[in-house]
């Protein structure tokens, strides 16, 4: 039994990776729609709005990004700081955060499609309003770490 199981495994890992090949061949606004609504779910399913909905009550008195970003660098265990049009974040990490990316190929870049919808999700929810998400540098793009930024 456990050989069909690492064979089921394997057949959704090689799924997975023909999907994102195919993202990266045909990036269309529907492609990145679909990978952004699946990273929207990983972030329901991981119940991290909780966390967001607690900074969001927290930083009620953040009235600019600096007051937002003040607020994060003293939360959050990273590389914060103000851009011209919103806040990056460096994750300081030494791979890909993704819990799927050790599993598909390493070059799978439209993963951070799905890394975008995750973000969105979250950062909406501290900000109180839809925001944008920009994967300024990632490990899964040939980075050497995995820069977002949130525009708000």
């Amino acid at each position: 039994m456990q050989v069909l199981h690492e064979k089921t495994m394997n057949d959704r890992i090689v799924w997975i990776n023909d999907l994102l090949a195919a993202a990266k061949e045909h990036p269309s606004a529907d492609m990145i729609a679909l990978l952004e609504s699946c990273g929207k779910k990983c972030a329901l399913r991981q119940n991290i709005f909780p966390f967001f909905e607690r900074l969001r009550d927290e930083a009620s008195d953040c009235k600019t990004r600096a007051d937002y970003v003040a607020f994060l660098k003293k939360r959050m265990p990273l590389d914060i700081e103000e851009a011209e049009d919103g806040i990056i974040l460096r994750l300081g990490k030494d791979k890909c955060s993704c819990p799927m990316a050790e599993e598909v190929a390493p070059d799978a870049g439209a993963l951070c499609h799905c890394t975008c919808g995750h973000e969105k999700a979250t950062w909406s929810i501290l900000f109180g309003k839809p925001v944008d998400v920009q994967i300024v540098k990632s490990f899964l793009r040939g980075g050497d770490d995995c820069v977002i930024k949130i525009m708000v």
